[in-house]
């Protein structure tokens, strides 16, 4: 699976606290969400002073990012800047390939 860094901002402070109203019933409602085929969320943290939610998570491909992140956008207005990532584990690799392509 792809490693995807998401950076979500909400537009003002009114769809702020609509978001965290909803976002308590998803959280004591388990997150359900958060881990199914195809997509894991690993990290999400909350930066409410700027107004935005920032996030790590695996998916098959667009199809499982936009599963989890349509309905936020869609019902809140929230604004998705994803970014594909890689691992310490896929940096290293690429650097010995490229690294040994250097040396030719």
């Amino acid at each position: 699976m792809q490693l995807y860094f998401v950076i979500g901002t909400m537009p003002d402070i009114d769809s702020q606290l609509d978001v965290y109203r909803e976002f308590i019933n998803y959280f004591e409602g388990g997150c359900q969400n958060d881990c199914f085929e195809g997509f894991e969320l690993v990290q999400r943290a909350h930066l409410p002073g700027q107004g935005q939610v920032v996030a790590l998570m695996k998916a098959r491909g667009t199809e499982e990012l936009f599963r989890h992140l349509a309905p936020w956008r869609a019902q809140f207005g929230v604004e998705m800047e994803i970014t594909p990532a890689i691992s310490d584990a896929e940096v290293v690799a690429n650097h010995k390939v490229l690294f040994a392509s250097m040396e030719d």
